[in-house]
């Protein structure tokens, strides 16, 4: 039968190759609701034949040689950006919204209202110095405006270290799919060098893989002649043929805070992240809370130091019998405004008025205490010096304790107190302190207070009926502080505030921005690598007619055939 042996031939090559063709069709109609399917055809090529009998060369046929996906490789790299950039964008706006749930601004309760109420308390306490319910009312305002001040930021560590779990939970996934894509990688060489065309399957999954991954950093895609895929992090290789570096994370401290750094496995070198998740999470945590954490303490070092600065100064219903400085020497013999000294506020050069009185007698009497910090020879004022000073005066003993505190106290129950104090030494030491602490975490109303509500210093003369002193912490909020760069402390929340508010609302734009691109971007995407459902109605149309031709083809060569051997019978 070599007479017909060709035409066969060419009969089951169309058989073979419209098969594969409706399969392909098939393959593209399963997958019209998959988003990560890439579109599939074949490529049909006639095969080459010998003459026939006639001295013709019609060729020996078809054959499917070659499977193409449609994808463009461009779209996928910026729709991986996309990704990237959205999910960054994302993560800053949930997260910056959460601080500004926390903050409550715009209600009763919100730090500002709080600030205003304390200060405000001070007025009612001037109205009447000797009333003791106003002074209640200061001791109330102040506990509420504490209560939030360390509420807050404990909020915003609880915040922090959320964060710092979300990179070690994202860097380990992000490592899982580094490691699969490496896996695929080498199953995509092995696959294809088998066959004549790409794995299409395999590579719809390791594109799935790194979009995935880009939803976690910033990545670059090279594909390799292999087939494989090299995946960069910025210039840095992450995954190259079938080896990935992984992912880890360390825990760091830094200024004073844990954070979670994302390292690359292999040699704990630093991921430079630019985008997406882990990029979001780094900046929100390390630019955003950490900034909200040092302004919030900045606050609360500002009302502490210009609160206590005033309030020392003043004189309560009775003079204090006895005291000890809120704060402490980390070095006693030290120059008071020097580092060795620790104290936590500024002092200067400058001089301060002691008052001591007799209540039994009503004798009082003032020194003047030099505060030497000019740095001019060898005398500059010290802690010790400075208790030296106080206890030359007639009716105080001063002493700094073996923790580094000033303690005074009159001799056989006289009084004492502050005024005119030109270098800061009352605040820095925390003398006739109305705050303790030094910053967010460790504010708090002096407990002499709490005890007895009339120390709280509303006369600037001494005498009961004076509220000038509580005239001046009634408006101190509007003064302007050198710890908080020459603002007051309502302005300095109130741009705290405003600063969070912009860089919420910036990353608001930045995700809707983004989700714009990303859902232009992904239209593009379908319209070249979706399926069309009326494209493939066409072509399993094409194909059916096709293979039914190939079959009524071979029909009429077995007919044929049969016609041909009934002749040698």
């Amino acid at each position: 039968m070599a007479l017909l042996g060709p035409s066969f031939q060419t009969g089951r090559s169309a058989l073979a190759a419209y098969q594969s063709a409706l399969a392909i069709v098939g393959q593209n109609i399963a997958n019209v609701g998959n988003p990560n399917y890439t579109r599939l055809s074949g490529r049909l090529t006639p095969q080459l034949g010998g003459p026939t009998l006639g001295g013709v060369a019609p060729g020996a046929g078809v054959r499917l040689s070659h499977l193409n996906r449609h994808i463009d490789e461009s779209i996928e790299s910026q729709l991986r950006l996309a990704i990237a950039t959205r999910s960054g964008a994302d993560v800053r706006r949930t997260q910056l919204s959460r601080v500004e749930s926390l903050y409550n601004e715009l209600t009763e309760q919100d730090l500002s209202t709080q600030l205003t109420q304390f200060f405000s308390s001070f007025g009612e306490v001037q109205t009447a110095p000797a009333d003791g319910a106003p002074r209640q009312g200061v001791l109330v305002a102040a506990d509420a405006m504490v209560r939030t001040i360390r509420r807050q930021r404990s909020g915003l560590l609880t915040q922090i270290s959320d964060l710092n779990q979300l990179a070690v939970e994202g860097a380990r996934r992000a490592g899982e799919i580094a490691r699969e894509i490496a896996q695929i990688n080498q199953q995509v060489v092995s696959e294809e060098a088998r066959g004549q065309s790409v794995s299409g399957p395999l590579r719809d999954r390791r594109d799935t893989l790194l979009k995935e991954l880009a939803d976690y950093m910033n990545v670059q895609v090279r594909e390799q002649p292999n087939g494989s895929v090299n995946v960069y992090v910025g210039s840095q290789p992450l995954v190259e043929f079938n080896r990935s570096r992984g992912l880890t994370t360390q825990i760091e401290l830094v200024d004073g805070y844990e954070r979670a750094s994302i390292r690359f496995a292999d040699d704990q070198s630093s991921v430079v992240l630019r985008a997406g998740k882990l990029a979001g999470i780094v900046e929100t945590r390390d630019v955003h809370l950490v900034n909200q954490l040092d302004r919030l303490d900045g606050l609360a070092r500002g009302l502490i130091r210009e609160v206590n600065q005033v309030h020392g100064q003043g004189r309560g219903l009775t003079g204090y019998s006895s005291m000890q400085s809120a704060h402490f020497a980390a070095n006693p013999a030290a120059p008071l405004g020097s580092t060795a000294a620790g104290l936590p506020f500024p002092v200067q050069n400058g001089t301060m008025i002691v008052h001591v009185r007799d209540p039994q007698t009503g004798q009082e009497i003032t020194r003047q205490i030099e505060i030497d910090l000019d740095g001019i020879g060898s005398n500059d004022t010290t802690l010790e010096t400075l208790a030296n000073d106080l206890d030359e005066v007639p009716g105080l003993n001063a002493f700094v304790g073996s923790d580094g505190r000033l303690n005074i106290s009159g001799e056989n129950g006289q009084q004492f107190w502050f005024t005119e104090d030109s270098s800061g030494v009352l605040s820095a030491v925390g003398i006739g302190a109305f705050f303790t602490g030094t910053d967010a975490a460790t504010i708090d109303v002096s407990a002499d207070l709490r005890r007895d509500p009339g120390l709280i210093a509303a006369s600037a003369s001494g005498a009961i009926n004076d509220g000038d002193n509580a005239g001046l912490l009634a408006v101190l909020g509007d003064r302007a502080s050198g710890l908080l760069g020459g603002v007051g402390l309502h302005t300095y929340h109130s741009r705290t505030i405003s600063e969070l508010a912009v860089s919420t609302a910036a990353a608001l734009g930045e995700l809707d921005a983004s989700d714009t691109v990303f859902a232009s971007l992904t239209a593009q995407r379908e319209s070249i690598s979706g399926v069309s459902l009326d494209e493939e109605a066409i072509n399993l149309q094409k194909f059916e007619r096709a293979f039914q031709g190939a079959t009524r083809y071979l029909t009429v060569l077995d007919s044929l055939a049969d016609e041909v051997l009934s002749l040698v019978r």
